[in-house]
């Protein structure tokens, strides 16, 4: 029996063996099958770009797609149009209200994916169109509270005349996973020290349920956000603010018919996209998408130089495969020293996009920035807090949407013990030591409350040094400060009020306040950016195809520890919260 049981699992493994070997070898073809398409879509767009795509086109299709701050340049992907930023985006949107070729704008809802920030920026340019007569028409099938958000100052708003179209427009809701009762059952204890009442990352390890302090910093936070929202749709669509308010928190706004949401007021007409165009007399030819318009302006350059960094994703102090946009004291070493080759350079507006990370890495990246002897201004975008904040003293001065998430001055460490977990097992951990605390970083010996003090004895002094950077460059005395800090959040505005930021205003503000106050009115905007080079592609490359796919690659789950694995008993700086409104 011994025999044919060897040969049954010789059999299942081979069958397994083959199996996993088709699988990868598809995988790779695939792969390489998208490389090739890329490539000849590149060369062919790149080829449109220098020979033009129409000539007779009047309107463009706004339908940007999860456009970021940061971006990578690879030169296999290079000549994409689709290789866009966010500001790249701005820029064109600007541009449009100048064209005197374009007569409108026409925003594809049901393509545009932006953030709440995102589109903050955007509505003031979307506004200098109209102001420039041009007209703009959003419309849409599916439209949550982002997608109507950017859509609310359009002249005007279109659904599809079917009642599987909805518009929902809602109030708010965020929730995160706590790991307490599972990290039990298998022996884990996770010991959470954090320097700041407020300081709550790593409390979904500890406990059950989000703590009281969390709850109240979150509600207050996204009813203010709720509250602008709803003034905004109040203003422009003239519907009274009290009763929008009841019909939002009653579920009376949610799942609206486009019918039901004409007869409300909050959109205007009932069009198919065909009806629609032929109403505004657009033909054939007369479109062309932001991508493809971005690729054909030529903005000309001149001598004095504003140069735009980006610091966006985690704050993290090792290089990362499967992060490609992330902070770390390389890359920035890199963009900085891509900042030095540039000509009559005259100032920086670092852009900072970041819950925060690594304290020694944000202390490290800050100082590579203090020893740059130029002006810097900082621009925040929907997060820059916690050690995006302190990356943010570097700047002379820090300007902030209304809607931004900063602060968090605090300090917070993680510190896994396996060691119930092994004895569960029935694995006995045994080894010698000399020298107090040396038995600290090993997991599987059990933290004792002196190593605990310890540790948060370090952290106090880590504390210190993020409050004297605040005390330093924002000019609030200590005792003033503790009142703000303690791992506290601040939307912009309110960050404003209390002198964490010097003004409220867009990435493109921040670049026109720079050069107002250098006195240059004639500049080029250069951005800067890092370029993977082929090693690192295909690093990442090979990572996707040989990585087994379990339940723990949940993006939200793996990213969570991932970050924990790199820093684990390290103090951080990090406030993990997206309260993009949904």
């Amino acid at each position: 029996m011994k025999f044919f049981d060897f040969i049954k699992g010789f059999f299942i493994f081979t069958i397994k063996e083959i199996y996993s070997f088709f699988l990868k070898l598809i995988l790779v073809i695939g792969v390489l099958a998208i490389i090739t398409i890329v490539l000849v879509s590149s060369a062919k767009n790149f080829t449109e770009q220098k020979e033009g795509i129409s000539k007779n086109y009047s309107y463009v299709i706004l339908n940007p797609y999860n456009p970021t701050e940061d971006k990578i340049n690879n030169k296999l992907f290079s000549n994409s149009k689709y290789n866009m930023n966010f500001h790249e985006l701005v820029t064109s949107v600007d541009y449009i209200a100048k064209d005197p070729k374009i007569k409108g704008v026409i925003i594809n809802l049901d393509q545009v994916s932006l953030n709440s920030t995102q589109i903050e920026e955007l509505i003031p340019k979307l506004d200098n169109i109209k102001k420039a007569g041009k007209k703009i028409y959003a419309y849409g099938s599916y439209i949550d509270n982002n997608k109507y958000s950017l859509a609310i100052n359009a002249n005007e708003i279109i659904m599809i005349p079917s009642s599987s179209a909805d518009l929902s427009v809602t109030g708010y809701h965020y929730s995160d996973l706590y790991y307490k009762n599972l990290f039990d059952k298998i022996g884990v204890d996770f010991k959470v020290i954090h320097i700041g009442d407020f300081k709550s990352y790593g409390e979904n390890y500890t406990k059950t349920a989000m703590s009281d302090e969390l709850k109240v910093e979150l509600t207050r936070i996204l009813d203010r956000r709720l509250e602008l929202f709803t003034e905004r749709i109040s203003t422009a669509r003239k519907i009274d603010k009290n009763k929008l308010m009841n019909d939002i928190l009653n579920g009376d706004s949610t799942f609206l018919t486009p019918f039901k949401a004409r007869d409300l007021g909050l959109i205007d007409k009932l069009e198919y996209s065909g009806q629609m165009f032929q109403r505004l007399g657009i033909k054939d030819g007369d479109t062309i998408d932001i991508y493809d318009y971005t690729s054909k302006i030529d903005i000309p350059e001149n001598k004095n130089k504003i140069a735009v960094i980006y610091a966006e994703g985690p704050i993290l102090y090792d290089e990362q495969t499967g992060n490609s946009i992330a902070i770390t004291p390389v890359n920035i070493a890199e963009k900085i020293k891509q900042l030095r080759k540039i000509p009559n350079l005259k100032g920086i507006v670092l852009r900072i996009n970041s819950p925060g990370g690594s304290a020694l890495s944000a202390e490290v990246i800050y100082q590579m920035f203090q020893e740059l002897n130029i002006p810097i201004y900082v621009s925040m975008g929907s997060t820059a807090a916690s050690g995006g904040y302190y990356i943010a003293m570097a700047g002379d001065k820090v300007y902030a949407d209304a809607s931004t998430m900063t602060g968090s001055i605090g300090v917070v460490s993680v510190v896994p013990k396996f060691d119930k977990a092994a004895n569960n097992l029935g694995i006995n951990s045994s080894g010698i030591s000399k020298g107090k605390y040396t038995d600290l970083y090993d997991p599987f010996v059990n933290l004792s409350d002196e190593s605990t003090n310890k540790l948060r004895e370090s952290m106090l002094e880590t504390y210190k040094e993020f409050k004297s950077r605040v005390e330093k460059n924002r000019g609030i005395n200590s005792e003033k400060l503790e009142e703000y800090a303690q791992g506290r959040i601040w939307l912009g505005d309110e960050a404003k009020q209390i002198g964490l930021v010097d003004q409220i205003g867009t990435l493109d503000d921040t670049i026109k306040a720079l050069a107002k106050d250098l006195n240059i009115t004639n500049y080029s905007v250069q951005e800067v950016f890092i370029s993977e080079d082929y090693n690192k592609f295909l690093q990442r490359l090979s990572s996707l195809i040989t990585n087994n796919i379990t339940i723990m690659d949940i993006p939200r789950v793996q990213s969570e520890l991932e970050f924990l694995k790199q820093n684990s008993i390290k103090p951080l700086y990090y406030l993990p919260y997206n309260l993009n409104m949904q």
